[in-house]
């Protein structure tokens, strides 16, 4: 899944969604090419669900 999709499921900026990313907040997420800064980011479904079971009680996120 794409930072545009990440950011979609989960109601939050694409901003946002890049700063989750960097601090490595989302397991198995990786640049794709040669991973420089412009490089996009690809997240597998399995990161999405491993960030979801982190989340406190109540967490507003889909």
């Amino acid at each position: 899944m794409s930072v545009a999709e990440l950011a979609e499921e989960l109601q939050h900026s694409q901003e946002t969604v890049r700063q989750l990313l960097n601090r490595g907040m989302f397991r198995g997420a990786y640049k794709a090419g040669r991973g420089g800064q412009t490089s996009p980011w690809r997240i597998p479904m399995t990161a999405l669900d491993h960030y979801r079971k982190r989340q406190p009680q109540g967490y507003r996120a889909a």
